[in-house]
């Protein structure tokens, strides 16, 4: 909308903002309203009253508004060469014509009443004169005029007023507000409406793993539920807000809708600023002084009483024939005190210009401060309506093919899964059976213990009673090679023998079953990035600037700035709305514009501006300046002698990831059950015997799975379809395809030797496979087997709810409008690197069909995107 007002003309720039009336600039409203000699408002001439006599009791009679035929105002004084006692003077009369007044039924000036509106252009005086009242009329009358068009009438199409014409592109209509609100209310009816017919529908065809369903039928169930679902995703976004009835609007309509509720706030705020404009316009022409020709009227009146007290009354008239004289005595005045010698032109000339400043200062006080705060006030209304107004977003944008070619997929991962469960609880079989083995093996050994315990005392016994018995005939023995000490010592040795089992079944079972770390990756490391704090303020990212006058300033996560002021003030400045907010210390909020000219007044006397380039500028009482940029928290600051320091004050953020080096992660044991774990340190080996022939390793355990019942050759053949590498390596991974702890430092899974990629978790989203997510980027098959012992026995493993069902509400959506938005594509059950497993292209044609009949077969061909065309028997 074109503002053709003074940039600080807050009075114009509402009225044609809110009406688009173009009300022009007030500095011009008095170029086309100047005599020859350059007086605003007034044409005159001081010409001699020599036969006239003039004293206190006839004055009035002869000076004033209207007292004589020809002029408007008449203003007579005596000049008598200066100020003091004179013996001689003359009297001179001011003769004063009103330039653009309108006239009486008499052909008379006359001057505007109270709250008059008056239309005038251009028009030619007695003299010639060319003037034009149209810039006045317009910015005195017509912006009051549009204001009435818009409260009336509802819309300002085709408002004109003395030669100035809204534009349709630029008139307002409030109507357009209601019905803008009733086309979102059908359209929420709409929706409404056929999200339950497809709701029905979809009912209808079946679940989506319906036994009926065909390949190319279930894109069309597809393509029912994806509509159900974004029709009422539509409904839920147009959903109101709270449960209070609405206000009916002007014309009726009680809104429906969020967007209905927003636009009928939105009507409601503007044409309360419009009564707001119109209020002030009464005030200021409530006296009439809104005409700047009553105003001259009053500085004349004012003068002529000064005239009478100080000139007149302090002269004495004589005749001289048909002449007068006035002489003067110690209290005579000519020169007045604010305007000067009435005998020269200028004194006039600034008289005029009194009244302009008047009326101006009249128009910033009464029109322009209200506008302001108005303009504000609306400002802040529809700032708030913002998120009412959110562009609409539909949940499910996927097309048919990305759905076919997911339906082929999901065809495979079901097989594999369900391989993977039956291969996960025969390794849990095995594990359970191998840990009874393990308690047997350990109560044979305490037996075997106490076995050797008890040998080891009866042969003490026997041995001490032989010993005695042989006395001095085995006193050498004691001191050789062969005596009682070393078998002594040898029996020693032997009750070692049940310390070492001990020993070794206790390392070995206790680090073989029990050993397994995690790690507590759900430590709460607070960096302040956001949400607010206690007490309900903005919560900082940053140190805080003590500013000259002792208040503080501490840039938000938000980007906005709080300053707090040493008497308890508390300003919230928003520079992405220019709104500042300002809580006196008894709770008072008030706001004001960081976009007005000239700044925002803060309450210590600095002012702050909004610039450009969105830095915030603040200029304090004693010359300091200091200049923020809420977006880096950048700081420079100019010293009153010229000294520039700059600085940061967003540096908190930096600090608090500095600290997260210090922080030490802690590692739990895990009492899960580790099957990899009976390779470690060889201690279970080791105690049951020692040496490498006896250890018990991973791959020795998987003997029986290669050959045999159970084993690849058997029920798990099919195995090999999904995945070719060997059966073995799925516990070549730590702790069966957990991630090492090397793994977790480089960022790869399953032992890929690859950093991560867009697999993942929810919480290290970049951290690759990480264990059952398979290698991230790089197809890894040792990953992805990985990934079959990590899944849940218990989950489903025959419905086909890709995860992007299964988790509807936190899909990927799309802002429509053609703006995408960006979302990670990971899923917890799909391979990170490529549709199938190792790079096999499995389809539902390439298995075998056990429930399908002859007749089942596709009878027509495949369109474009390769998806089978039949609806499905």
């Amino acid at each position: 909308m074109p503002i053709v007002s003074d940039a600080d003309d807050y009075w114009g720039k509402a009225v044609t903002l809110y009406t688009g009336y173009p009300v022009p600039s007030r500095k011009k409203v008095f170029d086309s309203l100047l005599s020859s000699e350059g007086f605003p408002l007034f044409r005159m001439d001081i010409s001699p009253l020599a036969s006239t006599e003039l004293t206190s009791s006839n004055f009035s009679v002869l000076v004033g508004w209207h007292t004589q035929e020809g002029e408007d105002y008449d203003l007579a004084f005596v000049h008598a060469g200066g100020d003091g006692k004179h013996d001689g003077g003359t009297l001179y009369q001011a003769n004063i014509v009103f330039i653009g007044v309108p006239v009486d039924g008499n052909g008379r000036a006359r001057l505007l009443d109270a709250g008059e509106l008056w239309s005038a252009g251009k028009f030619t005086g007695v003299l010639g004169n060319e003037w034009d009242l149209s810039l006045l009329s317009q910015y005195q009358s017509g912006s009051r005029a549009a204001i009435d068009q818009l409260r009336s009438g509802r819309t300002t199409r085709g408002f004109s007023y003395n030669g100035l014409t809204v534009l349709n592109a630029e008139a307002v209509d409030a109507d357009s507000f209601e019905r803008t609100a009733q086309a979102f209310d059908r359209g929420q009816k709409f929706f409404q409406d056929q999200a339950a017919v497809l709701k029905q529908w979809e009912t209808s065809l079946g679940s989506e793993n319906a036994a009926w369903r065909g390949q190319a039928a279930g894109l069309f169930w597809q393509l029912i539920h994806q509509l159900h679902r974004n029709y009422d995703g539509y409904v839920d976004q147009l959903a109101p807000e709270g449960t209070a009835a609405a206000e009916a609007m002007p014309g009726g309509h009680v809104p429906k809708s969020r967007f209905s509720q927003a636009l009928a706030t939105a009507e409601k705020a503007l044409m309360t600023e419009a009564k707001a404009l119109s209020d002030a316009w009464d005030a200021w022409a409530a006296d009439g002084r809104h005409d700047p020709h009553r105003i001259l009227m009053e500085i004349l009146d004012k003068v002529s009483v000064w005239v009478l007290e100080n000139n007149i009354k302090h002269t004495t008239v004589s005749s001289n024939g048909a002449a007068k004289n006035y002489a003067t005595n110690a209290g005579f005045k000519q020169v007045h005190p604010e305007y000067g010698d009435l005998h020269d032109m200028a004194s006039w000339k600034k008289m005029g210009e009194e009244a302009v400043k008047q009326w101006n200062d009249n128009v910033q006080t009464d029109l322009v401060t209200p506008a302001q705060t108005s303009l504000t006030n609306l400002k802040t209304a529809w700032s708030d309506l913002e998120d009412a107004f959110a562009e609409l977003r539909t949940k499910d944008t996927s097309t048919l093919s990305e759905n076919y070619a997911d339906d082929q997929r999901q065809i495979a991962e079901d097989q594999a899964n369900q391989q993977r469960n039956d291969l996960n609880n025969s390794l849990n079989n095995l594990g359970n059976g191998l840990g009874d083995g393990l308690d047997n093996l350990g109560d044979s050994l305490n037996n075997l213990g106490d076995g050797l315990g008890d040998g080891l005392d009866n042969l003490g016994d026997g041995l001490g009673n032989s010993l005695s018995n042989l006395g001095d005939g085995l006193g050498g023995l004691g001191d050789g090679p062969g005596g009682t000490s070393n078998l002594t010592d040898g029996l020693g040795d032997l009750s070692d023998l049940g310390n070492g089992l001990g020993d070794g079944l206790g390392d070995g079972l206790g680090d073989g079953l029990g050993d397994g770390t995690g790690t507590n990756l759900g430590a709460g490391l607070g960096l302040g990035l956001g949400g607010t704090t206690d007490d309900g303020n903005p919560a900082t990212k940053g140190s805080t600037l003590t500013n000259p006058d002792g208040s503080t300033t501490t840039l938000n996560a938000d980007g906005t700035l709080t300053t707090r002021y040493p008497d308890g003030t508390t300003q919230l400045l928003d520079p992405e709305t220019g709104i500042v907010t300002t809580t006196a210390p008894d709770g008072t909020k008030t706001t004001g514009d960081l976009t007005i000219p000239g700044g925002h007044l803060n309450p210590d006397g600095s002012t702050t501006t909004l610039n450009s380039d969105g830095t915030l500028t603040t200029t304090f009482p004693d010359g300091t300046k200091t200049t923020i940029d809420p977006e880096t928290g950048a700081l420079t600051t100019t010293a009153p002698d010229g000294t520039v320091t700059t600085g940061n004050i967003s540096t908190g953020l930096g600090d608090g990831l500095g600290d997260l080096a210090d922080h030490t992660v802690t590692p739990t044991t895990s009492s899960s059950f580790d099957l990899d774990d009976l390779t470690s340190s060889g201690n279970l080996g080791d105690g049951l015997g020692g040496g490498g022939s006896s250890a018990l390793t991973t791959s020795s355990l998987l003997d029986g799975l290669d050959t045999g019942a159970g084993g690849r050759d058997g029920d798990y053949a099919g195995y090999s379809d999904y995945d070719d590498g060997s059966t073995s390596d799925l516990l070549s991974a730590s702790a069966l395809g957990a991630p090492s702890s090397a793994s977790l430092a480089d960022g790869t899974a399953g032992g890929t030797g690859e950093a991560g990629g867009s697999g993942g978790t929810p919480l290290f989203p970049g951290m690759g496979g990480m264990g059952g997510m398979g290698g991230g980027g790089n197809n890894s098959n040792s990953g992805e087997r990985v990934r079959t012992v990590l899944t849940d026995a218990g989950g489903n493993t025959r419905g086909r709810s890709r995860a992007r069902r299964a988790t509807e509400d936190d899909e990927d959506v799309v802002v429509t409008r053609g703006r995408t938005a960006t979302t990670s594509t990971g899923s917890p059950y799909y391979p990170a690197g490529g549709g199938t497993q190792g790079g096999q292209a499995t389809q539902s044609g390439d298995r075998g069909r056990s429930s399908w009949v002859e007749e089942d077969e596709d009878v027509w061909g495949t369109d474009d995107g390769g998806a089978p065309a039949v609806i499905g028997r």
